[in-house]
């Protein structure tokens, strides 16, 4: 056990400054980091993200501290390139999982989630999303167009933290019209 534990504190580089460690440990603290990250990132709120994943957002975060630890010197390039090869590597492997296994795919990447369904509030979901019916009405009003939950079929959250929204099915307006002779012009508004 205490090889073990030897093993594990030698590969992320326990003690040591960053400009010494191994390649070895670099990939290792890159992957451990780039986890850690991610599930925190998966924990908290997605709303904030706008259109992004939080897998995408992680991505630009932990590229763009890299980068600038290289352009300071606090990392060696040659720790920096491999610290970004590793992660594009990890990304572009997370990617195919999710592409070819749909369970994975949630894992990574959340699912859509029912937040009205036929008219009505699920309140559950609202909870569970951290989502005020405030923003739940804004989205309504801005994507169909109407005021209350009633008027839509339904709204979810969706994978990238935007909210969709499905309009009713309208019943078309028939309106008689009789024309009598010597009309030139009929002019019909509906609202």
């Amino acid at each position: 056990m205490e090889g073990f534990i030897n093993l594990i504190t030698w590969l992320v580089g326990v003690g040591q400054n960053m400009p010494e460690l191994a390649p070895v440990q670099l990939v290792s603290r890159t992957i451990l980091v780039y986890g850690a990250a991610l599930l925190l990132l998966r924990i908290g709120k997605r709303r904030f993200m706008g259109r992004f994943t939080a897998f995408d957002i992680l991505m630009g975060f932990v590229v763009g501290s890299v980068i600038s630890r290289a352009i300071i010197g606090q990392t060696t390039l040659l720790g920096a390139a491999i610290i970004l090869i590793t992660l594009m590597i990890v990304h572009y492997a997370i990617s195919l999982l999710s592409y070819y296994n749909s369970s994975a795919s949630r894992t990574f990447k959340e699912s859509k989630r029912a937040l009205v369904i036929k008219g009505k509030i699920d309140e559950e979901a609202m909870q569970q999303s951290k989502l005020g019916e405030g923003d739940l009405l804004q989205a309504i009003r801005k994507e169909a167009g109407v005021e209350a939950p009633e008027e839509i079929q339904s709204a979810y959250l969706e994978r990238d933290g935007s909210i969709t929204i499905i309009p009713k099915e309208r019943e078309p307006k028939i309106v008689e019209v009789t024309v009598e002779e010597g009309v030139q012009k009929v002019m019909i508004s509906f609202s």
